[in-house]
C-alpha cells in the first residue's frame, strides 16, 4: 500500500470500503445488464457508470508513485464513463445524440490526454489540468441536463424518476466541489491523502454515484415498465370492450359498463335504448360494405353528440346499437328529442332510417330484461313505420314517441 495511506489510516480503510462497495457495485449492475437486457441503453449505462466511479477511485487514491498513470487513466474512465452514461440516457429516451456532443467526445478526449501528459510531464501543471477534464465534463453535463429537463416536460409518467436520476448527478457533482477547489490550485498537493473534509466528500460522492446512480436508473426503467404495462394493459381493454369500427362499447364491453352503473346509480332510473338501421341489409346489398360501415359511423356520431359523459353508448351487434342515459328525468327527455329530430321520417338527417325503443331501466333490472323490453318497443316501432310507409306518406303523418313511455304512436 503506498505510504500516504498507510501515514492515514483512517483514510486508507475508507477508500478501501468504498473502493470495495463500489466495485461489487459495479459488477452487479454489468452482470445484471448483460443477463437481463432492458430498454436501449441499459447495458451502456452499466458499462459507462462503472468507468466512471473507477475513473474517480483512481482519481481518488493517486500517489507520487502513480501519478501520470492515474491522471491518464482516471481522467479517461471518468470522460468515456461521463459520455457513455449521457449517450445511454438518450438512447432510452429514444432521441437522437446531438452530433455535436459525439464529435466532442471522440476528438475531445485523446486530446484532451495529451494535454494532461504534457501538462503532468513537462510542467505538472494542476490547474490547467483540472480546467480541461472539468470543461468536458461540463459539456457532457450540459447535454444530460438538458435531456432530463425536456423527458420530465414530455413524460409525466417518469418525471419523478428523471427527477430522482437528476437529483443523484447534482449532489455527486456538488460533494466532489470541495476537493476539486482544494487540489485545483496546486498549492496543497498532500492534502489529496489527508484524512480531510474535502477528502470525505469525495469518497461519498463516489459512493453516492455507484449505489445512489443504480438505484435512481433502474427505478426509472422500473417506471417506464410500469408505463407501458399500463398503456398496454388500456390497449387489450379497448380491443376486448370496444368496437373498432364505431369506436362505442362492444356487447361485453357494455356489459360491463351497465353492471359497474347498476352498483353505483342505487337511487336513479335510467333509459335504455335499442337502436336498428332499418333495410340495413339491402344497404349493404346495394351499396357494397363499406357504405354500411359508413352509416355504421354517422349513426354512432349521432349517438355520441347525444350522450352525456356519464352515459353509455354501445354496438350490441351488426346494425344494432344500445344507449343508457343517466341523467335527471328532464335532461333524458330533452336528449330522447334531439335524437327523435336527428332520426324523424324515413331517412332522418342521417341520410337512411333507424328505428328505435327505450324502456326505463332500474339499477335492480339486469340487462337482459330491460334489453328484451326495449327490443320490443323498437321493433313495434319498426312494423308501424313500415305499415305507415306503405299506405300514407310518411311526411305527412310521421310516428311520434313519448318519449317517456317509449311508445310510438302516429
Amino acid at each position: 500500500m503506498a505510504p500516504h495511506l498507510l501515514n492515514a489510516a483512517p483514510l486508507a480503510f475508507l477508500a478501501a470500503s468504498v473502493g470495495v462497495t463500489v466495485l461489487l457495485t459495479s459488477l452487479l449492475t454489468l452482470a445484471f445488464a448483460w443477463l437481463r437486457p432492458s430498454y436501449p441503453g441499459w447495458r451502456g449505462w452499466a458499462a459507462g457508470q462503472t468507468l466512471l466511479v473507477l475513473g474517480m477511485l483512481i482519481g481518488a487514491l493517486r500517489t507520487p508513485e502513480t501519478e501520470l498513470l492515474s491522471i491518464l487513466l482516471g481522467n479517461a474512465c471518468v470522460m468515456t464513463g461521463s459520455a457513455l452514461v449521457v449517450h445511454a440516457f438518450y438512447r432510452f429516451a429514444g432521441v437522437q445524440v446531438d452530433r455535436r456532443v459525439r464529435l466532442i467526445h471522440r476528438t475531445a478526449v485523446p486530446l484532451i490526454l495529451a494535454a494532461l501528459y504534457l501538462l503532468t510531464v513537462y510542467e505538472n501543471n494542476i490547474t490547467a489540468r483540472a480546467l480541461l477534464v472539468n470543461g468536458y465534463l461540463a459539456v457532457i453535463s450540459w447535454a444530460f441536463l438538458r435531456l432530463i429537463v425536456l423527458e420530465m416536460r414530455r413524460q409525466s409518467t417518469l418525471r419523478s424518476a428523471y427527477a430522482l436520476n437528476l437529483g443523484v448527478i447534482i449532489v455527486v457533482h456538488a460533494l466532489a466541489v470541495p476537493r476539486t477547489l482544494l487540489l485545483g490550485s496546486g498549492t496543497h498537493p498532500e492534502m489529496a491523502f489527508a484524512f480531510n473534509l474535502p477528502n470525505l466528500l469525495m469518497y461519498l460522492s463516489v459512493l453516492l454515484l455507484s449505489v445512489g446512480g443504480t438505484l435512481t436508473f433502474w427505478l426509472l426503467h422500473d417506471d417506464r415498465r410500469r408505463a407501458d404495462m399500463q398503456h398496454l394493459q388500456e390497449e387489450l381493454s379497448g380491443l376486448a370492450f370496444s368496437d373498432p369500427l364505431t369506436s362505442t362499447l362492444n356487447r361485453r364491453g357494455f356489459q360491463q359498463a351497465f353492471m359497474e352503473w347498476t352498483e353505483s346509480a342505487r337511487s336513479r332510473a335510467g333509459t335504455l335504448l335499442v337502436l336498428d338501421i332499418d333495410d340495413f341489409k339491402t344497404i349493404n346489398d346495394q351499396q357494397v360494405h363499406a357504405a354500411g360501415d359508413t352509416h355504421l359511423r354517422a349513426l354512432s356520431t349521432l349517438l355520441h353528440q347525444v350522450a352525456d359523459d356519464a352515459d353509455l353508448v354501445g354496438r350490441s351487434g351488426g346494425d344494432e346499437f344500445v344507449m343508457l342515459l343517466t341523467g335527471e328525468a328532464g335532461t333524458v327527455e330533452h336528449q330522447l328529442q334531439r335524437l327523435s329530430e336527428g332520426l324523424r321520417g324515413p331517412t332522418g338527417a342521417l341520410g337512411f332510417g333507424v328505428s328505435f325503443g327505450c324502456t326505463q331501466v332500474e339499477p335492480t333490472d339486469t340487462l337482459e330484461r330491460a334489453l328484451n323490453r326495449a327490443d320490443q318497443a323498437m321493433y313495434q316501432a319498426k312494423a308501424a313505420r313500415r305499415a305507415w310507409a306503405q299506405n300514407i306518406p310518411f311526411a305527412l303523418y310521421p310516428l311520434e314517441m313519448d318519449v317517456m313511455t317509449g311508445e310510438w304512436k302516429p
